[in-house]
């Protein structure tokens, strides 16, 4: 085993998902506890501290077994409020702004790509057509039904206005319920962002790139991990590219790994306007110094799978990312699984969850474990064996001696 992983930067951008940084901040709290007992390890997580203006969360995690430890400055790249201006939005803008977005990406072609690279995605981008077209259908089937049993005059006249309240009072009861309100947000959001027409999220991913550039500067970590999920893996994908040309030599005097999971990458970049976003891609794959790896779920629908992403682009193949398949199944107990294995967005979510049994793919060894991101990739069984019931590493002769610190605070 190589040299243990002392002390680690982690910067997380997640997806598109209205979570400020407080709730976040008591998810991770909440979800290191499975961790916890799943690897009988300890771990505490120290207050929020903002910074970048407030766009930055920053909190120190600690974690322990019997012969080794880990200190992790951890970053939270923020952009839920630009999430949640969407959110804001009156659905009398939602539902036309969503519906020209999803057809922008058929009649460009992407639709047609997805259905090519990634039949399972194919599905995951029709199905909220699906749901606002089966509303449809409902709310003129129902009100044919009720003008057909009415007997009243002048039923035609007032049937169109019945089918469009009928539509409505749809929307609002099944809306929420289906993600659809959410769904329409996030591909008109995807939709802007590849036409680069949201000057908010260009400063912002500026801001991040000067950011990761400061911190990787500053840091004194074994390795850097820029971790994107969801949406946030091209996001990230695009702030490590910028850094690099504020900062070539980022990646060469510290490790610097890139980790992208369920990701969004190829949503945005198969649609032709997306030039900027496939350019960014090229770069950071033949990137000297730069170890990016891919996780695909077979069961999450909102990731590709068993596909490189690079080579979906219509680029050579480089090694990166580097893709590794990973099972949901497999970290998480039976009876949680069943509990959602239909709810496709918490299945999503899991990548940035914790585990209750031990599995290669974790979360929070990737944060906090004492194995370098490297060596958990290329030899995932050797990295749960690596650990003996109580926690500890099996080979301490390769441990090394903690750092003095202060209290996590």
């Amino acid at each position: 085993m190589p040299r243990l992983v002392r002390k680690r930067c982690f910067v997380q951008m997640t997806g598109y998902e209205p979570v400020g940084i407080d709730h976040y901040h008591r998810r991770f709290v909440r979800e290191m506890a499975r961790f916890q007992k799943a690897w009988n390890v300890q771990g505490e997580v120290a207050p929020v501290n903002l910074i970048a203006d407030g766009y930055v969360g920053n909190w120190r995690v600690e974690t322990s077994g019997p012969n080794w430890q880990v200190d992790t400055d951890y970053y939270y790249f923020r952009w839920d409020d630009i999430v949640s201006a969407d959110d804001a939005e009156s659905d009398w803008w939602r539902f036309p702004l969503g519906l020209a977005a999803l057809f922008e990406f058929i009649l460009t072609g992407t639709a047609v790509k997805y259905l090519i690279v990634a039949w399972r995605y194919f599905g995951f981008f029709l199905s909220p057509l699906v749901y606002i077209f089966g509303m449809i259908w409902l709310a003129i089937g129902l009100t044919r039904s009720i003008v057909g049993h009415s007997g009243l005059p002048y039923a035609a006249y007032w049937a169109p206005p019945l089918a469009f309240a009928v539509f409505v009072l749809l929307r609002m009861l099944l809306g929420r319920m289906l993600f659809i309100r959410y769904a329409l947000d996030d591909w008109y959001f995807a939709r802007d962002l590849i036409h680069r027409v949201r000057p908010e999220m260009e400063a912002r991913l500026d801001l991040f790139a000067r950011e990761l550039v400061r911190i990787a500067r500053a840091t004194d970590a074994d390795e850097i991990v820029v971790d994107g999920h969801s949406l946030g893996a091209p996001l990230s994908l695009i702030v490590v590219d910028r850094a690099l040309q504020l900062d070539p030599q980022i990646g060469r005097d510290k490790p610097l790994h890139v980790v992208s999971s369920g990701s969004s990458l190829l949503k945005v970049a198969l649609h032709p306007a997306a030039g900027w976003i496939r350019d960014a891609v090229g770069r950071l794959a033949n990137a000297p110094g730069i170890y990016w790896v891919e996780f695909q779920a077979l069961v999450d629908v909102i990731n590709v799978y068993k596909v490189d992403p690079v080579v979906a682009l219509g680029m050579p193949a480089t090694g990166k990312p580097i893709i590794k398949i990973i099972r949901i199944r497999l970290m998480v107990e039976e009876h949680t699984y069943k509990r959602f294995h239909l709810n496709f967005l918490r299945i999503h979510r899991q990548a940035l969850m914790g585990n209750e049994r031990r599995y290669f793919y974790d979360y929070y060894m990737l944060t906090g474990g004492p194995i370098p991101l490297a060596e958990r990739v290329e030899h995932p069984e050797e990295a749960v064996a690596a650990f003996a019931a109580d926690g500890s590493l099996c080979d301490p002769g390769q441990t090394v001696a903690a750092p003095a610190r202060e209290p996590v605070s």
